[in-house]
């Protein structure tokens, strides 16, 4: 029984593939008045007018757009807020930035706007600005900020170094990034304790005012 049922919807089934091919054509005939009043020339106009929907198209792409603005400064990678490294001090002090002026060889400056306890920058007086900090959510163009986690930030520069004198790193330490990243003269700097980064900075790759 079972085969002459497959059989018999088999021999059904080809037995309505003619009338499925005709049922087209008869749809495709009145589908034509169902969009038009009238079959004149001008029923095509009336089809085109909804390709208008690309228009429609634009505005959520001006809604991701905005979407996208970034809303967290980037820190890096030669430079931030209005400074650079390397930068003179009569250039730092141009740009507004330091709110205080600096004196020649080995100097500090706060920097304007950011908060209490932040990092002072360094100058040198033979190598300009030597050492920018980051504050507030800034964040490396890698997406590395305060509070990342040591594992994130090894992924982000696997050029890293730590300070270390042949010691293992322990998950607190003093590690360096981006001194291979094709910007030249300049690298990350992070303060890192219990496995995140505590502290960052922009670090000229000779400064000479500290160790």
């Amino acid at each position: 029984m079972r085969r002459t049922i497959m059989i018999f919807a088999a021999t059904a089934a080809i037995a309505l593939l003619p009338g499925c091919a005709g049922g087209p054509e008869r749809v495709n005939g009145r589908a034509e008045p169902a969009g038009l009043v009238s079959p004149t020339p001008s029923a095509p106009a009336p089809v085109r007018t909804p390709s208008a929907t690309p228009p429609s198209s634009t505005p959520p792409a001006t809604q991701t757009t905005r979407s996208r603005t970034p809303e967290t400064p980037v820190f890096g990678p030669t430079g931030w807020d209005g400074l650079r490294i390397g930068m003179t001090v009569k250039a730092a002090n141009a740009t507004g930035r330091i709110s205080a002026p600096v004196r020649p060889g080995c100097g500090t400056a706060p920097m304007k706007g950011a908060a209490r306890g932040t990092e002072d920058v360094i100058f040198s007086s033979g190598k300009g600005l030597i050492l920018i900090p980051a504050y507030g959510d800034a964040a490396t163009p890698e997406g590395i900020r305060v509070g990342s986690t040591f594992a994130r930030l090894t992924r982000a520069y696997p050029d890293f170094s730590a300070h270390l004198e042949g010691e293992e790193f322990t998950g607190t330490g003093t590690v360096f990034g981006g001194k291979e990243d094709g910007h030249p003269g300049v690298h990350y700097r992070f303060d890192v304790r219990d496995n995140k980064v505590a502290r960052m900075a922009l670090e000229h790759d000779h400064q000479d005012c500290y160790e």
